[in-house]
């Protein structure tokens, strides 16, 4: 971001170091500490080509320089470092890596790479949810640095590539992880979790090129691993038979919000977060709209359509909660859909299909009615009309 003194001076310890990097000279950040600390420290590479020495050195504290005073001398370093120049004698070098490799690259992207989403190719896109760069950090934890972290990225290449795909399609990565004192944590391979970990360590490579420390991307163009698993719709007589089990479910006493989330993921399109997460300052049923102003993919608009907006009618008032589908006490939005749709699907006899696939439902009968794919990928949210692709065959 565009540092200021504001900025600076507004940054609170929240128990782990942060760096915010200056978007206006190119390798000035701010480090935080866990313990309060605030510091200006300068990035850079020494020399050219990729084999160039990476080094973090520290300016000062903020409080005995003021930003200007930062980017001048940043600006002095980064110089003599292009130059050849190590300046060890003058500010004291905290870390140098000598071979960059996976695991630097990784430590790098999941330091500055990965806060802001890439739109249309360009940077400096939206903020991205924390939710999905901790899904990104677990990917690499899991699958990447265990087959890779130790590949020098001038050694990178894409046979080394196509043999991590295929390990992790096989399972090679599997394994079970200790999460907090009382808790497990599966770690799965196969094709899909295989096709997901190599889009994001391309995305990884694409951010090492632009780092400079990689010349090319050599995960480009590299295919998927043939994904068995195919995308599930609901037939017009299952969903008639999920719409009776909701009734049922209904009357016997199920969480209202959870009947009422489920019913408007199969009438919306939307994604499990955006309508759990649903306030009623993004509800604008005037001109008929969910305005989200956060989701995947950034602000996004959803139509409300009849029976959604008799759903909404149906909720709590705006006045007493901001949560359009709020838990028990009305503090949060309710989060126990997954416990609750797995006795919805046994009852309606859906055992195979998951929460996510009324979305993919939606979209098809969208189309069943005459609906294109570039209006759909509108409905759906898809930044690129080849997310929606997947739909063509229906």
């Amino acid at each position: 971001m565009k540092l200021n003194s504001k900025i600076i001076a507004a940054l609170e310890a929240n128990g782990s170091d942060l760096t915010i990097w200056d978007d206006q000279v190119r390798g000035l950040g701010v480090r935080l500490r866990s313990g309060g600390g605030k510091s200006f420290i300068v990035k850079s590479r020494v020399g050219s080509g990729r084999n160039a020495k990476q080094v973090l050195v520290t300016i000062g504290k903020t409080s005995s320089l003021t930003l200007e005073e930062a980017r001048t001398k940043a600006r002095k370093l980064l110089l003599e470092a292009v130059n050849g120049e190590i300046p060890v004698a003058k500010i004291k070098v905290e870390s140098q890596i000598d071979k960059p490799n996976i695991q630097s690259l990784c430590d790098l992207w999941l330091e500055k790479g990965s806060l802001r989403s890439r739109q249309k190719g360009k940077l400096g896109g939206s903020l991205r949810d924390p939710k999905n760069i901790a899904i990104d950090e677990g990917r690499i934890r899991a699958h990447i640095l265990p087959l890779l972290g130790k590949v020098p990225l001038e050694e990178l290449n894409r046979k080394i590539i196509v043999r991590f795909r295929d390990a992790v399609a096989r399972g090679d990565t599997a394994s079970l992880i200790k999460t907090k004192p009382h808790g497990l944590r599966r770690i799965t391979g196969g094709e899909g979790t295989a096709n997901r970990t190599l889009r994001l360590f391309s995305s990884i490579l694409s951010f090492g090129v632009r780092e400079g420390l990689l010349e090319t991307n050599p995960a480009l163009g590299i295919e998927k691993s043939p994904d068995r698993s195919l995308e599930r719709f609901l037939s017009p007589d299952e969903m008639k038979s999920l719409g009776e089990t909701l009734i049922l479910a209904e009357a016997k006493g199920a969480h209202s919000s959870a009947i009422a989330i489920i019913r408007m993921l199969a009438l919306s399109g939307a994604r499990k977060g955006e309508i759990e997460k649903l306030k009623w300052s993004e509800v604008d049923l005037k001109t008929g709209f969910l305005r989200l102003t956060a989701s995947k993919t950034g602000a996004k608009l959803i139509p409300i359509s009849g029976p959604m907006h008799a759903i909404l009618e149906d909720q709590p008032s705006y006045e007493t909660n901001q949560w359009v589908f709020p838990d028990k006490n009305s503090s949060n939005y309710y989060q126990g859909t997954p416990k609750i749709w797995l006795k919805i699907r046994a009852m309606a006899g859906l055992k195979d299909v998951r929460l996510h696939d009324l979305r993919h439902s939606a979209a098809s009968f969208g189309l069943a009615g005459g609906l294109g794919l570039e209006v759909i990928g509108k409905l759906l949210g898809h930044q690129d009309i080849k997310t929606t692709r997947r739909y063509a065959h229906l």
